[in-house]
C-alpha cells in the first residue's frame, strides 16, 4: 500500500524489485499494490518510466534486471493470463521480453482490489488498484478475507498510520518504506498466517524446538459422552470478549485465579515475551518479532492435569478456549466463570461431529493411536492448516509470530502535520 505521505522515489525503486525481481517468482513477491487516489497519477507515470528501463534477458548478465520463468508450463500460463487481461481492457503498462526462451514479459494491470484475485500469478505481473484516503479499514478489511497473509508491504511517514496497519493487517511478514522481498534470517524471520502459514518462521527465536520431539502426555482417553457438532458450536467462544487478546496483563489475571495451580503453565507463559521484541538488524533499519493471538483453540486434555496446562498457556496468548474432556469443568473450574473468553464441556469430540468447528488450534497429548485420528480429522478440513500441539508445555505453539522491518532511513522527514491536515 501507498498512502499519499510516500515518497514516490523510492516506493517505485520497492514496487519494481518486489515485483519483478527474480521475474515475480518468489512467494514473497508483490502481487497486488493500492495507491491512495491523490497520487495514482503521479505514481503510475513514474511507475512506468522505471519500468522501461528495465532489461529483461540472460541472467548471467549483470546488466539483467529480469530473467526467465521456471519452465514452459509456466511461460503459457503466465502469457494466457496477460493477453487474457489485456483483452479485458485493463493493460496500464508492459515492456517486451525476447522472442526466444522462457521469458514473460512484465505486466502491469488494473483491477478494482484484491478480491478480484482469483489465484496468485506466480510471474512478473503486478495488479494496481486506488484507495481514498478514508478507505484504509476497508482496504484491510478486504486483505484479511482473502485468507492469505505471507508478505505485506507499506509506504507512508506517517508513524500512527504504520501502528494502524501493524495492528490491522494478518500477515506474517510486514515491511515498512522498504521492498517486502529477501527476508534475512535472525533479523527477519519468515512464514505467514492463514492460507500462507503452517507453522513458527523459518529463522525466527521460536524456528529450532520444532526440529525436535519434546514429550508428550501420551494419556488414554477416558470414556465420556459424545459431544456433537451443535454443542462444541454452541459453546464455542468468542475471541474479543472483554477485549482479552489485547490485554497486558494476561498471565498476571490467570496466576490470580489459578491460586498455585498450573505453576508449570504458568511460568512457560511467562517465559515468552508477547510484547515487540527487537532483532538484529543493519543501522537504519528496525526489526521486531511479536506473538499475536491465533484465535480460537480446541484443548482436548485428555487427563485433568494436561487439559489444565492447554487452558493456560491458550488463554495467556490470548486466545479463546473451548476445553473438552471428560472431567472438564471440574478440571477448569478456578477459570470458568471469572469473564475469561472459556467453556469446558464434560465428555469427548466424535471426530465425525468436530470436523466442522472452526477452530485455529487443536491441543491434544493423547496416545499415538489417538493423535493419529485426531491428525487425520485436522487434514481433512478445508481451509487453512490447523496445527495439532501435542507437546504438553509449547507456549509459543498457541501464537502467531508476526515480523515487522521498518526502513527507518525512508522517512524523508516528519509527515505528522500531513497527517493532520
Amino acid at each position: 500500500i501507498v498512502d499519499s505521505t510516500a515518497l514516490p522515489e523510492q516506493a517505485v525503486r520497492d514496487i519494481l524489485a518486489s515485483a519483478f525481481q527474480s521475474a515475480g517468482q518468489r512467494c514473497s513477491a508483490l502481487r497486488v499494490l493500492y495507491v491512495q487516489k491523490d497520487v495514482e497519477k503521479k505514481m503510475v507515470e513514474m511507475l512506468k518510466g522505471a519500468m522501461e528501463a528495465l532489461n529483461v534477458g540472460n541472467p548471467w548478465a549483470i546488466s539483467t534486471d529480469v530473467g526467465p520463468v521456471i519452465d514452459d508450463e509456466a511461460q503459457a500460463s503466465i502469457s494466457d493470463y496477460c493477453k487474457k487481461k489485456g483483452l479485458e481492457g485493463r493493460l496500464i503498462a508492459r515492456i517486451e521480453a525476447p522472442a526466444t526462451g522462457r521469458f514473460v514479459a512484465p505486466h502491469v494491470f488494473r483491477v478494482k482490489g484484491i478480491e478480484e484475485m482469483e489465484r496468485e500469478v506466480f510471474g512478473p505481473v503486478l495488479h494496481v488498484a486506488t484507495f481514498d484516503a478514508d478507505e484504509i479499514d476497508q482496504v484491510i478489511a478486504a486483505i484479511n478475507r482473502k485468507g492469505y497473509g505471507l508478505t505485506f508491504g507499506l509506504h507512508t511517514r506517517i508513524e500512527g498510520r504504520v501502528q494502524h496497519f501493524v495492528d490491522g493487517i494478518h500477515a506474517g511478514n510486514i515491511y515498512v518504506n522498504r521492498n517486502q522481498i529477501g527476508a534475512v534470517v535472525g533479523s527477519q524471520p519468515f512464514g505467514g498466517e492463514g492460507l500462507s502459514g503452517t507453522g513458527p518462521k523459518a529463522g525466527g527465536p521460536h524456528y529450532l524446538r520444532r526440529f525436535r520431539k519434546g514429550p508428550e502426555a501420551a494419556t488414554e482417553v477416558a470414556d465420556g459422552h459424545k459431544v456433537t457438532a451443535t454443542e462444541l458450536a454452541d459453546n464455542l467462544p468468542d475471541p474479543t470478549l472483554g477485549g482479552w487478546s489485547t490485554r497486558p496483563d494476561r498471565v498476571a489475571i490467570l496466576r490470580k485465579h489459578l491460586r498455585g495451580k498450573g505453576a508449570a503453565a504458568i511460568a512457560a507463559a511467562a517465559s515468552l515475551d508477547f510484547g515487540q521484541v527487537d532483532l538484529p538488524g543493519p543501522t537504519g533499519e528496525a526489526n521486531t518479532l511479536s506473538l499475536a493471538p491465533r484465535g480460537r483453540v480446541l484443548c482436548l486434555g485428555p487427563d485433568a492435569e494436561t487439559l489444565l496446562a492447554q487452558t493456560i498457556q491458550a488463554l495467556a496468548a490470548g486466545n479463546a478456549v473451548l476445553a473438552v474432556a471428560p472431567g472438564a469443568p471440574a478440571a477448569l473450574s478456578a477459570l470458568t466463570g471469572k469473564g475469561l473468553p472459556l467453556a469446558a464441556i464434560d465428555g469427548r469430540p466424535d471426530p465425525v461431529e468436530a470436523r466442522s468447528l472452526r477452530v485455529d488450534v487443536v491441543a491434544f497429548s493423547g496416545t499415538p493411536e489417538a493423535a493419529r485420528i485426531v491428525r487425520k480429522v485436522i487434514a481433512d478440513r478445508a481451509g487453512p492448516i490447523v496445527p495439532l500441539v501435542s507437546e504438553v508445555l509449547n507456549p509459543a505453539a498457541y501464537a502467531h509470530e508476526r515480523a515487522v522491518c521498518v526502513d527507518t532511513t525512508a522517512a524523508g522527514g516528519n509527515a505528522s502535520l500531513l497527517a493532520a491536515a
